[in-house]
């Protein structure tokens, strides 16, 4: 079935943009008409009255908070905060649709900063169980996730037939994605809470209260499903998972939802920093920058929308046999010693072991690519390894991904020789502060960061 565009001549009233004052949003603060459930934070949790009140934002002397403890903050924005965009200049592809939106109102909102006056849309149908709807400044180019590092299809035609419609509001700009089956909502866009400036975007769906979410990824919590009414924040860290409620390693701004039998999915492909405000019927991107680059998944199982979303950012690697097996990992090993007695226990006790790691404890002063002389001495640890693989186990050290600034040590003089180092807005090198002392970060994007195995297998026998 062909892309289904309808244009609605239907004119739905949106905020007039203008900047009020202090006395003009005070009605558009209260509880009545913004209950805590439903505000939006403004600005930083520190955020001040004062501060508040500047950016033209509401401001509540009562805190609140979500389960996990973490202050929701005083300062919420407003009722009237998107302006909203028109649609014009819509042309048909070969796969899909292409559009201008323009700002209804040509001063936008301050707050965040300006509104980007033009955007342009593509709306691309990749398969018969996914469609892409990618917005970005019409006038300028923006950070978005690299190709390099994300290959992902591209249709060129539309599918013979597919199992959603793509409707469409001229103004004030919206869209919507449903299921052709069942006529369930995959993605509806509110146009009250569409916002585009340079480091602020917004953007929000409804849906059915009965569905239930599960992703938005990576944390440690207890629960499958997502609880409502509370911000999720994307932004990876590395924290111990035994702390609830906490980020882990990966950011994943993808959901799944689950509704009367039936799953979809929806992917905000952004690499910024990002929280989303999962409501009782509405879920809310709200990003430090870069696109608006959607993919949504028809389903209708679980299952059909993994494979759709895998089919997008790439399927799984092939995992090798014995990474499959038992592992027995900890920080904290003092020497080669205590962890040549930990395997030795592990095999006395009849209990399985595959794999052995090592975490930093073996490095000289936790610098990458060294062994420490005294308790991880090089001659030593190559013995271990080796009787490990005569036993057909494994080993794994792990390395972390920042180099000691000193002189002297090869991998950080490599490293300024190679001009490799992730860099600040100022152009100079980005300086933190990690397990080695000060630290710089190498660069992944760039060309000469890789490390050659051989120089890898010389230093660390891994395996």
């Amino acid at each position: 079935m062909l892309l289904n565009l309808i244009l609605s001549l239907a004119i739905i009233g949106v905020a007039n943009g203008e900047i009020l004052g202090n006395s003009d949003i005070s009605a558009q603060c209260s509880a009545s008409v913004l209950p805590v459930h439903l505000r939006r934070r403004c600005g930083v949790l520190e955020t001040t009255q004062t501060e508040c009140l500047q950016k033209g934002c509401c401001w509540d002397p009562k805190e609140t908070a979500d389960i996990s403890g973490i202050r929701q903050g005083s300062c919420f924005e407003p009722r009237t905060f998107s302006t909203g965009y028109r649609l014009s200049r819509v042309h048909e592809t070969p796969s899909g649709l292409t559009a201008m939106l323009s700002l209804v109102n040509s001063n936008g909102t301050s707050t965040y900063g300006p509104d980007l006056q033009t955007l342009s849309l593509q709306v691309v149908m990749e398969s018969e169980d996914v469609i892409r709807v990618k917005i970005t400044d019409a006038d300028n180019k923006r950070w978005e996730v690299p190709e390099s590092v994300v290959a992902r299809p591209h249709a060129l035609t539309k599918p013979s037939s597919s199992n959603y419609k793509f409707t469409y509001n001229t103004f004030p700009f919206s869209f919507e994605v449903t299921r052709v089956s069942d006529g369930n909502v995959l993605f509806a866009l509110d146009a009250s809470r569409f916002v585009f400036k340079d480091q602020y975007l917004e953007i929000s769906t409804k849906y059915d209260s009965a569905a239930k979410t599960f992703g938005l990824g990576e944390s440690a919590r207890t629960n499958h499903a997502l609880e409502t009414n509370r911000l999720y924040t994307m932004w990876a860290e590395d924290l111990p998972a035994m702390f609830f409620h906490q980020n882990l390693y990966g950011s994943y701004p993808y959901y799944l939802q689950m509704l009367n039998g039936n799953a979809h999915g929806v992917m905000l492909m952004n690499s910024n920093g990002m929280d989303v405000h999962l409501e009782d019927s509405a879920v809310t991107f709200k990003t430090t920058g870069g696109i608006v680059d959607l993919y949504i998944f028809n389903g209708p199982t679980p299952s059909t929308v993994v494979s759709q979303y895998t089919s997008i950012i790439g399927r799984p690697a092939m995992m090798p046999y014995w990474s499959l097996g038992f592992h027995n990992c900890k920080y904290g090993y003092e020497s080669i010693q205590q962890v040549e007695e930990v395997v030795a226990n592990y095999s006395a006790a009849n209990i399985p072991l595959d794999t052995q790691w090592v975490d930093i404890d073996y490095m000289q002063n936790y610098r990458d690519f060294t062994w420490d002389s005294v308790n991880f001495p090089q001659e030593e640890v190559v013995s271990f390894v080796n009787k490990l693989h005569a036993n057909g186990q494994h080993f794994v050290p792990i390395v972390d991904p920042g180099i000691m600034v000193k002189d002297g040590y090869p991998a950080y003089e490599d490293g300024m020789k190679r001009d490799i180092f992730v860099k600040d807005l100022a152009g100079g090198y980005y300086l933190g502060q990690v397990w080695p002392g000060p630290t710089y970060f190498p660069d992944f994007l760039h060309p000469d960061a890789q490390v050659s195995t051989n120089i890898i297998h010389s230093l660390l026998p891994i395996m």
